[in-house]
């Protein structure tokens, strides 16, 4: 393939304008270039940034909960249950899916060859109605407003789902503008199986989000509809609230958090490699197969008592550690026939895969119910909250696992702020502060979630209920140390940005010098347009093509 400097005429009903054609202009600077923006990478930056300053805020919710539930200490006194409530919601709500979200944005039309991301009035859209409704969440559970799960205010709980309707509906439409990105906007000659890994993730990924996150906001539209307008009854019921919410959060749900990650894994390890994958297919069907597994929205207890004893339940339990170890196994073997070299990138990109391996096989023995594992959190003390938490649908060991997988999922939204940080920010992040992180986070993610999924057996050996202290304190000094690298990662980030900034001309293309797909062909970071001229791509790895051709076709 050629890369050259020109801008090809945009094609009938392109929605991708040539730079050229907005040049005389005035451009809107400051504020209001940022309020008005319809720019992929400023909205992936936006995303990004906010996305970790609300993880700092949910996990250190988490943390304090966890604290709780040691005896003879009641921390939060009665909003101990809003706490917990917050921090699960913001785990995936305001972390987790719109930093992966961020990433997509910023870097899926580089990578499939796109001047914009699709529909980008519309992705600008969903980011600001996000941004509001998270502003709104996080208000509606503020003790003058009175909002939350199961409280008795019933206007300031329904604040609260009217600002769980405007996230998951935000999340979707920027989910869409991503989807429609990798299918429709790619380079000519790019086929869908030719795409980079992570946005194959990304595809695979809003395919799921598209199919379960509309269940939960019709579960939230049936809460609020019942407590607005009817006499609640089995909806509207505050102590019935959560049950039938909490079901995205635990699995196989929990696991569509993780799915971008494994793209961002085997992109960073792939380049790592510096070599072509010989086993790509089998990277797609894992990351394929790992989606599909994923799939949870019929697993609600609340309205189906006997799920966790269903073939389909316990099938998808025992097999969601298979497309993880195919996905290692096929890049280790990658790995080997390549020349590899170490860097931030792939070593979170390791820490990620080992902690949703550990997260994958820890669902394991819940699937396989006659185990003996109970379905309700042990009431390790005699308080309203232990009585709260026996209702929620959701056990103690079902945390556990959400915690070590939304730690690897992290890591891996981490090891893709760091490899494309070029891109994004503008310039490369310090390459030993993320191996640190890196390792700081695999402790953290182990230690947050292990003691937890030990209490979970607590039914059967009744020695545990002893431990259960130590167990606690143990899962908040870990979640609190994964929030502590949230916060390392939000300044780093904001760091590079604001350095990158006072840079007058854009950076070399490829920093790492050994980029193997198209967002290596841009500037660091892109300029509007993002390329030149793209000739046709014959193969997933176009800049090696480049490389071996000399330059030429």
């Amino acid at each position: 393939m050629a890369i050259t400097d020109t801008h090809p005429t945009t094609e009938p009903g392109s929605d991708a304008a040539a730079p050229a054609a907005t040049s005389a202009f005035p451009q809107p600077r400051g504020v209001a270039a940022v309020i008005g923006t319809g720019d992929h990478k400023t909205l992936g930056r936006l995303y990004i940034g906010f996305s970790l300053f609300f993880g700092v805020g949910a996990l250190v919710l988490t943390a304090l909960f966890n604290v709780n539930g040691v005896k003879d200490i009641s921390l939060l006194s009665d909003h101990a249950f809003q706490f917990f409530t917050l921090g699960q919601l913001g785990l995936g709500f305001l972390f987790l899916l719109p930093l992966f979200i961020g990433l997509a944005t910023a870097v899926v039309p580089l990578q499939v060859g796109a001047r914009t991301i699709a529909f980008p009035r519309a992705a600008a859209a969903a980011f600001w109605a996000w941004l509001v409704s998270s502003v709104l969440l996080v208000v509606s559970y503020l003790p003058a407003v009175g909002g939350g799960i199961w409280v008795d205010s019933r206007d300031g709980s329904l604040l609260t789902l009217l600002a769980l309707i405007g996230l998951t509906f935000s999340l979707l439409l920027a989910t869409v503008c991503v989807v429609t990105t990798v299918i429709a906007l790619r380079t000519p000659g790019m086929h869908l199986d030719q795409v980079p890994l992570f946005s194959w993730s990304m595809l695979v990924a809003g395919g799921v989000w598209l199919f379960t996150l509309p269940v939960f906001a019709a579960n939230v539209a049936l809460i609020f509809v019942d407590t607005k307008y009817g006499a609640p009854a089995l909806f509207g019921t505050a102590s019935k609230e959560w049950s039938q919410l909490s079901w995205l959060f635990t699995q196989p749900a929990a696991f569509i958090l993780a799915i971008p990650a494994l793209g961002i894994v085997g992109d960073a390890i792939a380049m790592f490699a510096r070599g072509r994958q010989p086993l790509r297919g089998a990277l797609l069907f894992s990351i394929g197969l790992f989606g599909a597994l994923s799939l949870g929205a019929y697993a609600q207890p609340v309205f189906f008592p006997g799920v966790y004893l269903q073939w389909v339940f316990v099938s998808q339990s025992a097999a969601l550690f298979v497309p993880v170890l195919i996905l290692l196994g096929t890049l280790a073997y990658g790995i080997k026939r390549g020349s590899p070299k170490a860097g931030s990138p792939v070593v979170l990109a390791f820490v990620s895969l080992l902690l949703l391996l550990v997260g994958a096989f820890a669902a394991v023995p819940f699937g396989l119910g006659r185990l003996g594992l109970q379905y309700s959190p042990k009431a390790v003390v005699n308080t309203d909250l232990a009585l709260r938490q026996a209702s929620t649908g959701s056990p103690l060991y079902t945390w556990g696992v959400l915690a070590i997988v939304g730690a690897g999922a992290f890591a891996g939204a981490l090891a893709g702020i760091y490899l494309w940080g070029p891109k994004i920010a503008g310039k490369k992040h310090a390459d030993g502060v993320g191996t640190l992180l890196a390792l700081v986070v695999l402790v953290g993610g182990l230690v947050a979630g292990l003691p937890l999924l030990v209490l979970g057996f607590a039914n059967r050996t009744e020695g545990l209920a002893d431990s259960a202290d130590v167990m606690f304190w143990a899962a908040t000094a870990g979640t609190a140390i994964v929030a502590f690298v949230v916060l390392v990662a939000l300044v780093v980030s904001l760091a590079s940005r604001v350095s990158a900034l006072s840079g007058s001309t854009a950076g070399e293309p490829d920093p790492w010098g050994f980029g193997q797909t198209l967002e290596w062909a841009a500037a660091s970071p892109p300029e509007p347009g993002n390329f030149g001229e793209l000739a046709h791509v014959t193969s997933p790895e176009p800049l090696l093509d480049l490389a071996e051709t000399g330059g030429t076709d």
